[in-house]
Parts: C-alpha cells; sequence; structure tokens
C-alpha cells in the first residue's frame, strides 16, 4: 500500500516587518503580522499514540508473520472460496527466517480464513493438522525459494490456489509494519494495497468496458479511488483493476458480470471491512 504527506504554509502572504528611521524608536523586536487567525492551528491534525504505535498485530515480526497472514487471508478471500490445495513458495529473507519468525503458521491460519488479528494465527499448522483430520481443511505445502527475481521485493511470498472450477496464482510482498502489496494475480501485473475494496474484472480487450463499468459505479454513487488497466496482447484478454470507497454491493457486481465483454469479476474486500 504509498503516503503523501502535504504541508500546508502558515503565511498567504510574506510577513510584514515594522521598522523605523530613528535609532531612538527603533523597536526591541520586529512586529510579525500573521494573516491567519490562531483557530486554523488547532484544526491541524492531532498526532495520537497509536499514530505513534501503529496497530495491535500478533507477532515476532509486522513483516514476516503479520504481514504474511494477511497476504494469505486476502489470498482466501480473493479466491472465494475453500480451495483443494494451496502450494505458497517464500522467496528472499522469508526463505530463509520463515520459520523462526513463525510465517508458517501466519499464512497457514490465513489461508484457513482466520484474520490477522487473530490470537490462533501462532497456531496455523496445529489448526490445518486438526481440519485435515476432520475433513474440513485443504493440503497446505510451503517451498522455500532462496534465490529472488530481479525486482522483487525481499519479502515476497507467492501462493497458489486450485479446485476443479479455479486457479488462483497471487504474489505479494509485505513491505513492513503490517502493511502488504499485492504485485500480480494470475500472470497481470498489479499494485493493492488491500486498505480498499477492490474490483479485478476479466475482459475481452475492446473500447468501452473500462467506460461502461465506471459508468454503472458512478451511477450507484461509488466512487472511485485509482483505477489501472493491464494486458498481455492488443485484443486479448485484459485486466481491469478499480479501487473504490466505498463497499460494493453484490447486485453491483453481478452487473458487471452480465457485460457481454467480461469474462469474470473478482471482488477484493477491504482488509479493514473483513
Amino acid at each position: 500500500m504509498r503516503l503523501n504527506s502535504n504541508s500546508e504554509s502558515f503565511l498567504t502572504e510574506e510577513p510584514h516587518i515594522s521598522t523605523v528611521n530613528s535609532p531612538e524608536s527603533i523597536p526591541l523586536k520586529a512586529q510579525v503580522e500573521y494573516t491567519q487567525p490562531m483557530s486554523q492551528f488547532s484544526s491541524q491534525k492531532q498526532v495520537t499514540l497509536f499514530d505513534i504505535l501503529g496497530p495491535v498485530m500478533i507477532g515476532p515480526s509486522s513483516s514476516h508473520t503479520a504481514g504474511v497472514a494477511r497476504i494469505g487471508y486476502l489470498a482466501r478471500k480473493l479466491f472465494g472460496e475453500q480451495p483443494d490445495s494451496a502450494l505458497v513458495e517464500f522467496y528472499g529473507s522469508l526463505a530463509a527466517t520463515w520459520k523462526g519468525h513463525g510465517s508458517g503458521d501466519a499464512i497457514i491460519a490465513g489461508l484457513l480464513g482466520i484474520p490477522p488479528e487473530d490470537e490462533r494465527l501462532r497456531e496455523g499448522a496445529q489448526l490445518l493438522k486438526k481440519g485435515l483430520e476432520e475433513g474440513t481443511a485443504f493440503h497446505i505445502n510451503i517451498e522455500t525459494i532462496p534465490k529472488l527475481p530481479a525486482g522483487w521485493h525481499p519479502n515476497t511470498v507467492r501462493i497458489t490456489l486450485t479446485s476443479s472450477k479455479k486457479h488462483l496464482r497471487l504474489r505479494a510482498s509485505s513491505i513492513g509494519g503490517g502493511s502488504i502489496q499485492i504485485d500480480e494475480i494470475n500472470g497481470y501485473l498489479v499494485a493493492l494495497s488491500g486498505m480498499l475494496d477492490a474490483l479485478l474484472v476479466v475482459h475481452r480487450d475492446e473500447v468501452g468496458v473500462i467506460a461502461i463499468v465506471s459508468h454503472i459505479l458512478a451511477a450507484n454513487r461509488i466512487n472511485i479511488a485509482a483505477t489501472s488497466s493491464h494486458r498481455k496482447e492488443k485484443g486479448d484478454q485484459a485486466l481491469l483493476v478499480i479501487e473504490v470507497d466505498d463497499p460494493i454491493p453484490p447486485s453491483i457486481i453481478e452487473q458487471i458480470q452480465n457485460l457481454p465483454p467480461v469474462f469474470s469479476v473478482i471482488h477484493l474486500p477491504s482488509l479493514e471491512q473483513l
């Protein structure tokens, strides 16, 4: 997920300094006239203890535990149902430290649908074993790949989920402080933080699709925060990624799904709503 900090000037014009030519009347301090009232300063956002310490996360590591758990959890939500099997590949730093930092338990728990803030995050492997014995879970294999491909984040994990009807391959990175970024979905390069509701629309690459989808959202008073389009070749399949400020009702997703050029629609709910 990119924070832009905009500083705001307290002065609307150059300060006026009162001076006189007579040595006897030179003031001890220069007179500075501020053109904005002091009440404006009180409206500035106050820094809280939560802003300094950050959110509560299950450790021991914010990036190797909490962030990895979020990646697994989002992958499961993105898949939309229980898969038949899952393959987890830890790259780079994660490949070297995943056992000591509890990354395995964390990502297993996330894939089982356990929220990142749940205390059971540390019991992922045990919960998986119990679920397999009871027939309620699915097989999860973990592999480590120390060599990091060029351009990939050091804390990269790739997850492949499969069922008889679906296949999802997701690459994401844990970028620190529990924050994550989804970098690739089924071969399409993206950049999603999981902090906003998102729609992933797989469609035929043709004129007007982006405009139609945007119109449907606008007609339902859903504000678009960010959008990007990705395609492999002209006229082939394309992926439209739209992040919005508000939750997207199922009826809107169905309306977009029924458009003739659209092959599938994947809804990625915000982590803040889960």
